[in-house]
């Protein structure tokens, strides 16, 4: 079994002359919603006229909401902008399904010497239905054991997450075939996947404080092929640590 550093090791090196086309891929994976992603807050202050030629703060939420109704291009451009975040999430939620599968199949044939290209994003589009279901069928029953409380959801979370890499390397299979095994793979390495995704933390907070984010569209492929590498050794299909 390999440990953190020597799967990220693998990454690196499998991703060696293939940054370009990887950062490619895992860009427009995130973009089409085939990729997880957390959402933080962010506080705005909307600064209004008010009449003398001084800004006033809007301190509460019904002050903001009069200034949006009192105000109707405002009223209107929020409503758009709204309209158009909610077609996109579904259309994320349904075409993301899809474009998972596409991106863990990308993972899995660079970490096995392959030469995959953009176009094995959109491979798994034959098999849309059943990685929609595979999909909500994972969200449901996290969802669920993380209304029992939070812990049992993130161990069901990390007894999943091999389903879509198992569906995406065989697409023949079925939905509760894939969890099951997957929840079979991870028994007693849910620990280590765990550990290995916290390994990316200082490298997350780099990305954020030095780049601005930006240096993420290098980190999100290099933990993608870390990923990928911890699937191929969990279902024994050996793969070398590099010297």
């Amino acid at each position: 079994m390999f440990n953190s550093g020597e799967l990220r090791k693998i990454a690196r090196d499998k991703l060696r002359g293939k940054w370009g086309m990887s950062i490619l891929v895992t860009f427009l994976a995130g973009l089409l919603g085939g990729m997880g992603s957390g959402n933080g807050g962010i506080d705005f202050r909307y600064m209004l006229n008010d009449g003398t030629g001084h800004g006033r703060g809007v301190e509460t939420v019904r002050e903001t909401i009069g200034a949006v109704i009192h105000s109707p291009l405002l009223l209107a451009t929020i409503s758009t902008f709204v309209g158009i975040m909610f077609i996109y999430a579904i259309a994320a939620l349904i075409i993301g399904s899809a474009v998972e599968l596409g991106h863990c199949a990308y993972y899995i044939d660079l970490v096995n010497n392959g030469r995959p290209g953009v176009g094995t994003l959109f491979s798994r589009f034959g098999i849309f239905l059943k990685a929609l279901g595979l999909r909500l069928f994972m969200s449901l029953f996290i969802f669920l054991w993380m209304l029992l409380f939070i812990i049992p959801g993130i161990i069901a979370a990390y007894s999943y997450a091999m389903a879509p890499y198992i569906m995406a390397q065989n697409p023949d299979i079925g939905i509760q075939e894939a969890v099951n095994m997957s929840k079979e793979m991870m028994q007693g390495h849910k620990g280590r996947l765990f550990i290995l995704e916290l390994s990316f933390i200082g490298w997350g907070l780099l990305c954020i404080l030095l780049t601005l984010g930006i240096g993420a569209l290098w980190l999100n492929p290099y933990i993608s092929a870390a990923k990928a590498a911890f699937y191929l050794e969990r279902s024994g299909q050996g793969i070398l640590l590099p010297q």
